[in-house]
């Protein structure tokens, strides 16, 4: 049975099949275009003032719909597609009821229900094409819901069965017999509709509207551009009164038009103005029933009238109206001619062809609806599937007015462009109203705009200075601020201010001017900002860890007089004026001191603090706030807040974001403890709000992307607000309305909740909400209302702010950004305003909603980022072209900056634009996600179109070229657990990608160290356990945490003590290191005698393989076939040219000719080439370098294993074929550690207990599979390689080495750790000579395993050496630099990574000591020998290339340069 066959059986009889109605026709061909779209649900709910007897009001219904013909049908198709309606039975449906008074909004719950139901498309060949309900909202008030499809009913037809039902339901109450209903039949409208087409009328009508559209005017649309309806539509709906409705139609019957034609007239000039077209071509509803038989049946027959009108900015409305008039009387006697044949006659049918424009649907059915005698009002649903704009108005004659409801479809328009369209048009036709005769472009400037008032401030200003002093005096012996277990008085905290104050004074430091401070945080960063406070000048914080270009480039905007620092940083800031807050002045500085001037007060009109936003023009821009805004913002926060001295309140932000001025001044201005956090206490929101019990924390004040983490914790019981916590303030960006939700759940209105909003250019705050208020709805997050002597005004629908807390401006000269700061004429007196580009509707209750940017500023964790900086910064990589950065916010809230990218020749490696965004931007500011283009969508204007960008693909991840590609076969076990779905879907919400698989490496997809600590905490909250970010790092795909998940959990059910020191090895790995018995030389042509011509190399863009690389092309004549992990072959080879370039490694034409790149992967199956390529290397190599791996401290042995080991294997299987000699780079840390051995022999080793994390495994059972096969006469060699330094050479340093990782951890906070006393290091450059001359110099080569030791460098030296070269450095025990790097600086980036290793190893060594690192003494004799004779020598490692090495770190910012130096003369290399 075919389908069709099958739909037919289901509904009714074919054989009383009839053909579509014309405007059924339309919506039968809208449907298929989704068919699972909902769009085509209309629905509309009665609220009844009255009781409602549900029983009677049933039987009610179902008399009804058994009489109405239209709702008792079916929509079938036949074998050729042909759709039919046929007779079905509505048969045994139910009416849904419900009691919703128990809800805590019943009227919400009702409409909740309502948007569910009309989610749910209609299967128009089996289930009703109606639904119904009865909510019971109150006592004696129900709402009534009807819902159908359109192809059933238009809007007049369900007026028609409303009106019937209310009939029949008054009749069975009161007893009395039911009337005949009155309703036409279907038949007789469809015979009327097939005399129309055969007449002469409708031959008329097509001429006139062929005639009136010959030139197929264009379709001019606010949005630009066409998308086909959506499933949904966003709604404004708003209620003219009764008194405003009626001074419309006065002003109607005075132009001598309908207030309809009025209300076209105004939506078209509003159209106009946005568009600027001279012509506007409305859609315009109408129901065809007039003079029809139609008018008596409830059918679908509606049809679209395209209104084109002539709009100039000149019209007024009496003449817009007048000609809105006459266009309609011109057309409304063709309306029968159907729409969608006009477009088809005028071939404007697929594709972006328009007819017509935006919707104006006017609804003037008299309902006044009465059940037994009780009221009711009628308010509608949804109208139907929404094309572009559609703005409907309803007349119900109810008494209460017009109401006006604009619908948009969602992919042209977001919510704020809803809202400003409808309060323009809402505010061109108040105005038009009252000035008929005015010009309608005039009104356009002189739209009402609303303002509102925060009121007078409780009292008078005072300085903040003057406020904390009297503390000082009164109080002196109060805490004003903890950090880390230490404390200081207002007293002490006064006096020390004073003292720098001071300090600074004699340093001419002063009013007018600017300090820039660079303090990490604590109380010594308190005591600056007010210690440049009280010396007069105003403070300009800097984050110490940002990237130098970074600070540099803040530094130059803001021009400070000095910087205040900490000893650790002052390095970074060059040769600029540097204040040590750690050191005492020099000698001849503190004798000046008598000398020097007192500090001078600020005055009201001088700056307090300069602090750096985002800047639209690519560079960051300085704001400028006066010590007047300053006190106005404490002086009315400190009110609404209701902070007081008994409160503790947590210094959360860091000191370069505004909130710490609120943090800061409203806690010390009140009297209150402001308590710093520390860096280890946001590790996991459980843990932050066990710090904040333990602390009696009752303030707290946090960024809202924080705190959506928090209260999701709190709402799932994975942790618990502390009990003295009593208000929390939360600001930065858009509050989620879902955390909301949670939150109010979870904790109900007894903690106070203030949704906090406002610009930097406002002084911190300028509105305030409280979320714990009952009254709001869910879902409803208001940003609320202005601060005590802040007013904000709305003009077309964007926030402007107002008072004495603005901004004095910007640093420096910036026109484009200053010009946000302007009098606002449409305000009284023209008062100076802030521009926010923030658009917001003012609600019902008064209070203000954010509806999102009217520019291309996006704000992720509080960082304000405007594009142009990252575009910028972007255009500066060698390897881009062109650049275009968009924000995006998906459908769970996550935000993202996405950055495409369109390349200059082969895209670059995602990774490398990362590192270089890195190098010069905040890490907030560097996209998540980076997707090459081949050219940026334009606009007609040639400007870049973002609308477009934002559009495209919001949800999809474009993978890194270096990423691994996983094995497709194994997509079906990709999820084979419930743990691997639940740590898949938060890394993939917090990677902002389409897709996490259970095996992707979530490095290779672009995570950072925020984002391991981000999924740590929600990976916690969501498995309501401990979850530490070292896990993360050690097992990086969601199988292979979800399996050491689980293998903790089954230790802890059984009771299994921690392992001791020595760990087992993982049971795969003596499993793997086993070669295959089939692996073995076997009897293909023998490869050729003497120096191969053809060399595979794999890892070349490795620190290593780059140099290897460059050795075998230059001693040898040899094709050097390269793996590489890319798309291509051309991306592969841009990456080995870009990684020559990187390492500064020069090679002529002649020998780069000689490379051949080749696409592949390591960790997949033959290396990821296929078969036909693979026995071509076989064939044609004649040597194998197998230098590649995935190298990590981190990772566990399982997710090496394929790269490193099973690659090992299959090239084995190459090299077997025809005894091609394979040449292993391995690494010394495979051997056991001194503890273990005394001596590293150069021989295979068996396995041992030192063998302790995944690398070390990786390679040594590599090294057992070359054991193997060299027993079975296959020619391999081993060279095993220490620390490999950077070449002799040039002084270029592997940032990735563990060791210097450890030093740019802690150099720069002048700590560095005793790990081992001495180990090898080896220029990399003489590895590379080394290891060719070994492996390809000698025939055979002498031995099989090679130690690459060169005599040992002691640690203690490489310390000394850095204290010459300038850096102060404290040694001491690991654990000791442990704690003190954590509570230093941030524990993010390489420190993050550096820390986390070390975590890792804390369940298996002694903590105090650390993992043991050391070797025995390492036999080379097989390398000495080897290069017996042949003038390879290593060169010394010594102090002038320990010097070489820092030379390059402070030159590329690796490392800060010591105080006073921009580097150190360092011996040039002989």
């Amino acid at each position: 049975m075919s389908p069709h066959d099958d739909a037919i059986n289901g509904t009714g009889d074919m054989t009383d099949r009839r053909p579509l109605l014309a405007a059924q026709e339309g919506i039968w061909t809208g449907q298929q275009l989704d068919p699972d779209s909902p769009a085509y649900n209309t629905a509309e709910y009665v609220h009844i003032d009255g009781p409602v007897d549900s029983a009677v009001f049933d039987t009610a219904l179902h008399h009804v719909v058994a009489e109405t013909k239209a709702l008792n049908v079916a929509f079938v198709v036949d074998e050729q597609g042909q759709p039919w309606e046929t007779d079905a039975p509505a048969g045994d449906w139910h009416l849904h009821t419900a009691d919703l008074t128990a809800e805590p909004d019943p009227h919400a719950a009702a409409l909740a229900w309502m948007d569910r139901d009309m989610a749910r498309p209609v299967d128009l060949a089996r289930r009703p094409v109606f639904g119904h309900a009865l909510l019971r909202i109150a006592p004696e008030q129900y709402l009534w819901y009807h819902r159908v499809h359109h192809i059933a009913l238009d809007g007049f037809g369900l007026s028609l069965v409303a009106r019937r039902v209310a009939e029949v339901y008054t009749a069975l109450t009161v007893g009395e017999p039911v009337a005949d209903s009155g309703f036409g039949t279907l038949a007789s409208v469809r015979d009327e509709e097939r005399v129309y087409r055969e007449s002469a009328r409708f031959a008329k009508d097509r001429d006139y509207w062929a005639d009136r559209f010959a030139d197929r005017p264009p379709v001019a649309t606010p949005a630009g551009r066409t998308a086909l309806p959506a499933r949904t539509f966003h709604r404004r709906v708003v209620d003219l009164g009764a008194v405003q409705t009626e001074t419309l139609r006065a002003v109607a019957r005075d132009l001598e038009v309908t207030w309809s034609e009025v209300l076209l007239a105004v939506t078209a000039a509003r159209l106009h103005h946005a568009t600027g077209a001279s012509e506007i071509v409305l859609s315009l509803p109408v129901m065809g029933r007039l003079g029809s038989v139609s008018l008596r049946v409830p059918c679908m027959v509606r049809n679209i009238l395209p209104l084109r009108v002539t709009v100039t900015a000149s019209d007024s409305l009496r003449e817009l109206a007048a000609r809105i008039s006459r266009e309609l009387r011109s057309g409304l006697p063709h309306q029968r001619y159907r729409y969608e044949q006009l477009r088809r006659d005028l071939r404007l049918v697929g594709g972006q062809r328009r007819l017509s424009g935006p919707g104006v649907n006017i609804m003037p059915f008299e309902y006044d609806l009465r059940f037994a005698g009780h009221p009711s009002t009628v308010h509608n649903v949804s109208a139907g599937p929404v094309d572009d704009l559609s703005v409907n108005v309803y007349d119900r004659a109810e008494g209460a007015g017009l109401r006006i409801a604009v619908d948009a479809n969602p992919d042209l328009y977001d919510e704020a462009d809803v809202t400003a369209l409808q309060e323009g048009l809402l505010s061109l036709l108040g105005q038009a109203v009252a000035a008929p005769d005015r010009a309608l472009g005039e009104l356009r400037t002189r739209e009402a705009v609303p303002v509102l008032d925060g009121g007078p401030l409780p009292g008078p200003v005072r300085p903040v200075l003057g406020l904390i002093a009297d503390h000082a005096a009164q109080r002196g012996g109060s805490v004003a601020v903890e950090h880390d277990g230490r404390s200081i008085t207002y007293a002490q905290l006064f006096g020390s201010a004073r003292d720098l104050a001071r300090r600074l004074a004699a340093r001419q430091v002063g009013r007018g001017d600017v300090v820039a401070v660079a303090v990490p945080r604590g109380i010594d960063a308190i005591t600056a900002i007010l210690g440049v406070l009280l010396s007069g000048a105003a403070y300009c914080p800097l984050d110490p860890t940002a990237p130098r270009a970074r600070k540099a480039e803040l530094l130059d905007d803001a021009r400070p007089a000095l910087v205040l620092t900490a000893s650790a940083h002052a390095a970074d800031f060059g040769d600029r004026a540097v204040v040590r807050l750690d050191q005492p002045e020099p000698e001849s500085q503190e004798a000046a001191r008598p000398t020097a001037p007192a500090p001078t007060a600020p005055a009201p009109e001088d700056l307090a603090y300069v602090i750096h936003t985002s800047g639209s023009t690519g560079r960051p821009k300085g704001v400028e706030i006066g010590h007047r805004a300053l006190a106005h913002f404490v002086a009315g926060a400190t009110h609404r807040y209701g902070l007081h001295h008994g409160d503790r309140v947590v210094q959360f932000a860091a000191l370069h974001f505004d909130t710490s001025v609120e943090e800061v001044f409203l806690t010390l201005c009140a009297g209150a403890t402001l308590v710093v956090r520390t860096d280890d206490m946001t590790d996991s929101v459980p843990g932050f709000l066990d710090a904040c019990a333990r602390l009696r924390i009752s303030f707290l004040d946090l960024p809202t992307a924080y705190w959506h983490e928090l209260a999701y914790a709190i709402s799932t019981g994975a942790a618990a607000l502390p009990a003295e916590v009593r208000t929390v303030v939360i600001g930065g960006e858009a509050a989620l309305p879902e955390r909301v939700d949670r939150w109010r759940k979870a904790v109900g209105t007894s903690v106070r909740l203030l949704n906090t909003y406002g610009p930097t250019e406002a002084t911190v705050v300028a509105t305030v909400a409280d979320l714990h208020d009952p009254s709001l709805a869910p879902g409803d997050v208001p940003i609320g209302l202005p601060l005590p002597g802040t007013r904000a005004a709305v003009v077309d629908g964007e926030l402007h702010l107002l008072g004495d807390n603005l901004a004095v401006g910007y640093r420096g000269d910036r026109p484009p950004d200053a010009a946000r700061f302007a009098p606002l004429d449409a305000v009284h007196e023209a008062p100076r305003a802030y521009r926010t580009g923030d658009l917001v509707r003012i609600g019902d209750d008064g209070q203000l909603r954010y509806l999102g940017r009217s520019d291309t500023e996006f704000k992720i964790s509080g960082h304000r980022v405007h594009p142009a900086e990252v575009e910028s910064a972007l255009l500066a990589h060698p390897g881009v072209r062109d650049a275009a950065v968009v924000g995006q916010l998906l459908h769970d809230g996550t935000r993202r900056l996405v950055a495409h990218v369109v390349p200059d020749g082969p895209a670059p490696a995602v990774a490398l634009i990362r590192d270089h965004l890195r190098a010069a931007l905040p890490a907030a500011m560097v996209p998540s996600a980076v997707e090459f283009l081949d050219r940026l969508p334009r606009t007609s204007a040639g400007k870049i179109d973002r609308n477009a960008l934002a559009a495209m693909a919001p949800d999809v991840h474009v993978p890194d070229p270096d990423a691994q590609v996983p094995d497709p076969g194994a997509e079906t076990a990709a999820h084979d657990s419930t743990l691997e779905r639940t740590i898949a879907a938060v890394w993939q919400q917090v990677l902002a990608v389409a897709a996490v698989s259970a095996r992707d490496d979530v490095f290779d997809l672009g995570a950072q160290s925020l984002q391991v600590i981000q999924v740590a905490n929600r990976l916690s909250v969501e498995l309501r356990r401990d979850v530490k970010v070292a896990w993360l790092f050690q097992h990086p795909t969601p199988a292979e945490l979800a399996r050491f998940l689980k293998q903790q959990e089954q230790q802890a059910h059984a009771q299994v003590q921690p392992r001791p020191a020595g760990p087992g090895l993982p049971p795969t790995l003596l499993a793997d290191a086993v070669l295959d018995p089939d692996i073995r030389p076997g009897g293909g042509h023998p490869r050729a005698a003497g120096t191969p011509d053809r060399v595979l190399l794999t890892g070349a863009t490795g620190f290593v393989g780059v140099h290897l690389l460059a050795e075998l092309l230059t001693s040898t004549d040899a094709e050097v076939v390269c793996t590489v992990r890319a798309p291509s072959p051309a991306a592969a080879a841009a990456r080995i040219h870009q990684t020559l370039e990187i390492h500064q490694i020069h090679l002529s034409d002649v020998a780069r000719k000689r490379i051949t790149a080749v696409p592949a992967d390591l960790a997949r199956p033959r290396l990821g080439l296929d078969e036909a390529l693979f026995a071509e290397l076989t064939r044609t190599c004649g040597a194998i370098v197998h230098n590649g791996a995935t190298v990590s401290i981190m990772r566990e042995y399982a997710t090496l294993r394929a790269a490193n080991t099973e690659s090992t294997r299959d090239l084995l299987r190459m090299a077997a074929v025809r005894s091609t000699p394979l040449h292993f780079v391995s690494t010394l840390s495979v051997a056991p550690p001194i503890g273990l051995a005394p001596e590293v022999p150069e021989a295979f080793l068996p396995p041992h207990t030192g063998l302790r994390y995944g690398y070390q495994q990786s390679k040594w059972a590599a090294e057992r599979l070359l054991e193997q096969a060299a027993e079975r006469g296959l020619p391999v060699t081993v060279h095993r390689l220490g620390r490999i330094v950077g070449p002799h050479a040039t002084g270029y340093v592997n940032e990735r080495d563990f060791l210097w990782s450890v030093l740019r951890a802690g150099v720069p906070a002048g700590i560095v750790p005793d790990l081992f006393e001495e180990e090898t290091w080896t220029p990399v450059d003489h590895i590379a000579q080394a290891l060719v001359h070994l492996s390809l110099g000698q025939r055979p080569p002498t031995a099989t395993v090679f130690n690459h030791a060169t005599t040992p460098v002691r640690l203690s030296d490489v310390y000394d050496w850095l204290e010459e070269y300038g850096y102060p450095l404290r040694r001491m025990p690991l654990a000791q630099w442990r704690a003190e790097l954590r509570g230093s600086s941030g524990a993010f980036g390489a420190v993050a990574t550096t820390l986390a290793f070390f975590d890792s190893w804390d369940a298996d060594t002694d903590e105090a000591t650390g993992p043991e690192l050391r070797l025995g003494r390492v036999r080379a004799d097989n390398v000495v020998t080897g290069l017996h004779g042949s003038g390879i020598t290593c060169p010394s490692v010594d102090r002038d290339l320990v010097f070489r090495y820092l030379d390059h770190c402070v030159t590329t910012g690796t490392l800060p340069a010591p105080a006073g130096k921009q580097g150190h003369p360092a011996m040039p290399a002989k």
